[in-house]
């Protein structure tokens, strides 16, 4: 049974701010309960933030957040009626999709543009002798997952750079252990994150960024989103129009507000809120269009994890549009 979320305390002024943009239920209803599942993450932080500052309650919602570590478990979740909504990854819902196993998505979460600096940073240590595409042939490189998209998008850039990703070695480490099995040499590269490799790239850093592989992939796009059944989807409309209208506020209200989203998103992961703001944070999207999901589903039948490209319109909810 999950415990209640602390962000449930809403301070005076979060309901003030909340009164305004109530959704189709009036407050002096009883609020609609909804389970949503979420990786503790910055990608994910609209809902702690539609949670703390009340629009989920203002939108007639009464919302239980559960973090849950991964997007399988939290596709199992889903399944199983255990959850109505939650944070999953576009190619881990191609590989459903393509075993007959329904999602669509529901709800944007955050953009990666060629501006951004967050993920995908493929990493070496300052004084290898990796510098191309070429170098990393027969070469280790950590990944968080095999046949997710920060392997799909590394094996992209190589076989797009005049080397053979075929040949590199992909073996799969937990992002925290990445820079230090970098440094000292067990591993010869790892695809990693600003946040957990803040000074990659710096002056006297330890490690040195050859390229950010998400940037080559799209000019814009989306690797993860909000997710939900297709029946349940149709059972609860309502309800699924109220959770999008209070996100895509947070959403809006997060890119204005970084140093107040940086002290709910510390909390809500126990972190210190100067760990937070010394990151470079997601931009955060309102509408998902079929062009940002398409790039995922595109490298995901390139390199075998579906048997062919869809259309991404396939796995689009209207609700997300």
């Amino acid at each position: 049974m999950p415990q209640p979320s602390r962000s449930r305390f809403l301070t005076a002024t979060a309901l003030a701010v909340a009164a305004p943009a109530l959704g189709s239920r009036a407050l002096a209803q009883t609020p609609a309960p909804l389970r949503v599942a979420l990786i503790p993450s910055d990608f994910a932080g609209c809902a702690y933030y539609a949670q703390q500052l009340g629009y989920f309650s203002g939108a007639g919602l009464d919302v239980a957040l559960m973090p849950i570590s991964n997007g399988s478990a939290i596709q199992a979740a889903l399944i199983s009626g255990a959850i109505d909504i939650g944070y999953s990854n576009v190619v881990s819902v191609a590989s459903a999709h393509d075993r007959g196993v329904p999602f669509d998505f529901v709800c944007a979460s955050g953009v990666q543009t060629q501006q951004n600096d967050i993920s995908g940073l493929l990493v070496v240590a300052s004084a290898s002798a990796i510098h191309t595409a070429r170098d990393l042939e027969g070469k280790s490189i950590a990944v968080s997952g095999i046949n997710e998209i920060a392997t799909l998008s590394v094996r992209n850039w190589m076989d797009t750079n005049g080397a053979d990703s075929s040949k590199a070695r992909f073996l799969e480490l937990p992002f925290p252990a990445m820079a230090d099995a970098v440094r000292s040499g067990r591993i010869d590269a790892a695809s990693t994150t600003r946040a957990l490799a803040p000074d990659a790239g710096a002056p006297g850093s330890a490690l040195r960024l050859i390229v950010n592989t998400f940037n080559t992939v799209a000019p814009r796009w989306t690797t993860s989103a909000w997710i939900a059944t297709p029946d349940w989807i149709v059972a609860h409309r309502q309800l699924l129009t109220a959770f999008v209208a209070a996100m895509r506020r947070a959403a809006t209200w997060a890119n204005a507000h970084h140093p107040e989203s940086a002290r709910i998103l510390a909390s809500a992961l126990n972190k210190a809120p100067n760990e937070i703001e010394a990151i470079q944070r997601v931009p955060y999207i309102t509408h998902l269009t079929p062009a940002l999901l398409q790039p995922s589903i595109d490298l995901a039948a390139r390199y075998g994890i579906i048997k062919a490209p869809f259309r991404a319109d396939d796995i689009l909810d209207s609700t997300a549009r």
